[in-house]
């Protein structure tokens, strides 16, 4: 095969790939000294002239992303259309490879395909692709591109198309049930690839539910909302374009980014307590478990005599990590504070400082913390030891007081006291080892720690 030359000028180097309707070979111009991918098509196939229809849709399309057509040619047996060869690696096979493709590599191939359909959609004759599945995708140097327009179709000839050529676990159902293909159509097979980057499978319409239940643990739950709306059977509730879908896969970006920018900030936050036994540690969990939702490694120091991490180690399943620090329940927590801050600065980007009850030994590092937390009490006979804590920090307006154990109604009567103090009560939640804090107490962490 390698020593063949087609048409005097094509010297075939290997087979790319063979399929039910066309061979697809790399070649070399032998003139040009360039690569060429070269389609070749059975004319005695049943979808011969659709198959055809490729060349007339590339022909007149010029974009980075899409093969050039170069050529046409014919014999008895075959036709033959030569066109740019797009180096890379399909998704089919980048995914193969990988044990899972990262959230934020899923979005952003997401993003580029659209843009790409985007383009065919803004043509002088739109064009629909119709046919996404992870073998029509090149990645190439992180950048996706398009091939095979073998199933594609100019959007006002649409109502003309009595066949399907769409491929099981990515077509979508109106390509087998008659009805005209719209651009909601490839919003569906958009769905489709994104099922299988997260899973490594195609999606099965009649295996819905349990699919999308089951396999997609290692996927946020914004972007499983994304995809089960594109994978909606009736393209009525789908996203009503690619360009609405591609706002959301943006938005979500957007928050994915602001993320890691976060991640990689150092930040420290110091939580102290008008006196004990007033919640610092409880609250310096919640927070931990905060940042842990955000995939933020934040790290709880006990920076106080309390030995309330050595309780917790002994009541709690745990895991050493290193240097005296312990995960439990996807919270990094230091007893007594063994290590010095800058040794672990890098792997913890966040820091919890616990100071325990607030004095004079202790306020001056409180204070020169990024955000200062001061758990006051809010009772009759608490006012006292809060007053006292109060002088020490009255001059830093950047602390932030924080009422605990305490009602609407109790709240209300202290915050005449407090003046432009800038005061919050401490939502109510029983056990800070819960895992995933609910949204109330998230939108109260959310104020504390902006």
């Amino acid at each position: 095969m390698t020593s063949q030359i087609w048409f005097h000028k094509y010297q075939i180097i290997k087979v790319l790939g063979h399929g039910g309707t066309a061979d697809v070979f790399l070649s070399l111009h032998t003139k040009l000294n360039t690569l060429r991918a070269i389609k070749r098509i059975r004319k005695d196939h049943i979808l011969h002239s659709q198959l055809l229809n490729e060349a007339r849709i590339l022909k007149n399309l010029c974009h980075s992303c899409i093969p050039i057509i170069f050529d046409f040619e014919e014999d008895t047996g075959y036709s033959y259309i030569i066109e740019e060869y797009i180096e890379g690696q399909s998704l089919k096979v980048l995914r193969n490879q990988l044990e899972h493709i990262p959230e934020d590599t899923i979005i952003e191939f997401t993003i580029q395909l659209c843009d790409l359909l985007q383009y065919l959609y803004s043509t002088h004759n739109p064009v629909l692709y119709l046919d996404l599945n992870p073998d029509n995708i090149i990645i190439s140097k992180n950048q996706i591109k398009l091939i095979d327009f073998g199933a594609s179709s100019f959007q006002n000839e649409t109502g003309n198309r009595n066949y399907s050529l769409g491929t099981k676990g990515f077509a979508a159902p109106e390509l087998y049930s008659g009805h005209a293909p719209d651009e909601r159509t490839d919003v569906y097979g958009i769905g489709t690839l994104l099922y299988y980057m997260v899973t490594g499978k195609s999606y099965i319409i009649s295996e819905q539910k349990r699919s999308i239940q089951n396999k997609l643990g290692n996927c946020s739950a914004p972007l499983q909302g994304i995809m089960k709306r594109c994978l909606q059977y009736y393209p009525m509730l789908r996203y009503s374009g690619v360009f609405v879908l591609k706002k959301k896969l943006l938005e979500l970006h957007q928050k994915s980014v602001k993320v890691k920018d976060e991640s990689r900030k150092s930040i420290t936050i110091a939580i102290a307590g008008t006196q004990e036994r007033i919640g610092t540690t409880h609250l310096g969990i919640l927070i931990a478990n905060y940042y842990s939702q955000k995939s933020i490694k934040a790290l709880y120091m006990e920076k106080n005599n309390s030995n309330h991490v050595s309780s917790i180690l002994s009541s709690y399943k745990k895991n050493k990590i290193k240097e005296s620090i312990y995960l439990i329940n996807n919270c990094y927590m230091l007893p007594g504070c063994r290590i010095h801050l800058p040794v672990v600065s890098e792997t913890y980007p966040v820091k919890i400082l616990d100071y325990g009850k607030l004095n004079q030994d202790n306020y001056e590092d409180f204070l020169n913390s990024d955000i200062q937390l001061l758990v006051c009490g809010g009772k009759e006979w608490e006012l006292e030891e809060t007053e006292k804590a109060l002088k020490l920090v009255c001059d830093k307006k950047t602390v932030k007081y924080l009422f605990n154990f305490v009602d609407g109604s109790r709240f209300r009567e202290i915050l005449k006291y407090m003046g432009k103090l800038t005061c919050c009560r401490v939502p109510y939640e029983p056990d800070p080892f819960a895992g995933q804090n609910g949204k109330i107490l998230n939108q109260f962490i959310d104020q504390l720690v902006e």
